[in-house]
């Protein structure tokens, strides 16, 4: 019978070694391809969640104005990590003239704009908003809902310098668009960019912003002219860095630069010559006659619906009441076209109180909400 030999100890010990040799580089060679498909999911998913962000910002941002009424703004407040715009992003009624997307499951809350009974804080401040409840010429709601976006420290992940980015519509909490994101260096995480009277655009200094509408209509020369004004801005740079949420040797980052053009900031509104027109002045009454011959002379600036807004004020009407009387018929109109005004009553008596209401009237015509001078004392 024949003998098979086998293997000695020694060829097998070598054995194992080289076994183990090209094992372990196996094992090495896998941990490097492991580690390197890591570190591409991990960049493009950094890069994937900031490019979610910014094309979430920019595809709304871009309808800021869409479906706003005469008076309401476009933009309502910018800042370095801030905006908040009013635009008919959603309606519940399919095939609405003004809305940007149809959808019949939105928040009921969402799709039209807050009045001044659902005020809330603009995120990070003291001010409220809205200051005025907006309505279209029939009187109805306008359907511009008001979104906010917002750069905050988030303090949900391992690296202690993440922001996330907020969304919120209205007065309803904010929701989540992205986490993991911190601001470029050097810069804010909004660079806003302004346009003079000849359309030329420059960036506006940090120094002046926050900017805000500091009256409820839009198109006030409050907000515009040469100086840095909100309703000047036609577009905004965003910086931004995407993080994979960890820190150190481990933390992926990828930087990305857009610009937003805001086409619909800059554009006068139309005239409907129909909503209410909007006074918003202060009615001042002082006594300058004498005894013999009283006289009270009142004085106002022109209405904020005559130079901005609607522009469509054509005259005012005055009213008078005694201290113990009530304001009936009118005393007296005057008509528009100036930018401040004066009146003078030589019908008054001496040793009486009077107090005088002035409305601005437009071409429907419509009268608004009357302002109420001061009162005046004829000795």
């Amino acid at each position: 019978m024949k003998r098979t030999r086998g293997f000695s100890l020694i060829e097998m010990m070598i054995s194992l070694v080289v076994l183990g040799i090209v094992m372990g580089g196996a094992i090495l060679f896998f941990r490097g391809v492991s580690r390197a498909v890591a570190g591409t999911s991990d960049r493009m998913d950094a890069m994937q969640n900031l490019r979610y962000a910014l094309s979430t910002l920019d595809r709304e941002l871009r309808n800021a104005g869409a479906g706003t009424t005469g008076t309401q703004p476009t933009l309502v407040y910018i800042s370095s990590n801030m905006v908040m715009f009013n635009a008919d992003l959603v309606s519940l009624v399919a095939g609405s003239p003004t809305a940007v997307n149809y959808d019949p499951d939105a928040n009921p809350n969402a799709v039209a704009a807050p009045t001044t009974s659902q005020k809330f804080f603009i995120p990070g401040t003291s001010i409220q908003y809205p200051d005025s409840t907006y309505r279209t010429t029939g009187g109805e709601l306008s359907p511009a809902e008001t979104i906010t976006y917002w750069f905050t420290p988030d303090s949900t992940t391992a690296n202690p310098n993440d922001y996330v980015l907020l969304r919120q519509v209205n007065n309803n909490a904010p929701d989540v668009v992205a986490r993991n994101l911190l601001p470029y260096a050097g810069q804010p995480f909004f660079n806003w960019q302004i346009a003079d009277t000849l359309g030329n655009l420059s960036f506006v200094a940090g120094a002046t912003l926050p900017l805000r509408h500091s009256v409820p209509v839009h198109g006030s020369t409050a907000d515009t002219g040469l100086a840095a004004k909100i309703d000047s801005i036609r577009a905004v740079q965003v910086y931004a860095y995407t993080t994979n949420g960890l820190t150190g040797t481990q933390q992926v980052q990828r930087q990305l630069i857009t610009t937003i053009a805001i086409p619909n900031a800059g554009l006068a509104k139309q005239l409907s010559c129909g909503d209410p027109p909007i006074f918003g002045q202060t009615v001042t009454g002082a006594w300058n006659g004498d005894l013999v011959t009283p006289k009270i002379t009142l004085t106002w600036p022109a209405a904020t619906d005559e130079t901005s807004g609607q522009k469509d004020v054509q005259q005012y009407v005055i009213y008078r009441r005694t201290a113990a009387g009530s304001f009936a018929d009118a005393l007296q109109s005057i008509p528009a076209g100036h930018p401040t005004y004066t009146y003078t009553d030589p019908t008054v008596l001496i040793d009486s109180t009077y107090v005088y209401q002035v409305a601005a009237l437009d071409c429907t015509p419509t009268e608004s909400t009357p302002a109420t001078s001061n009162t005046v004392v004829i000795p």
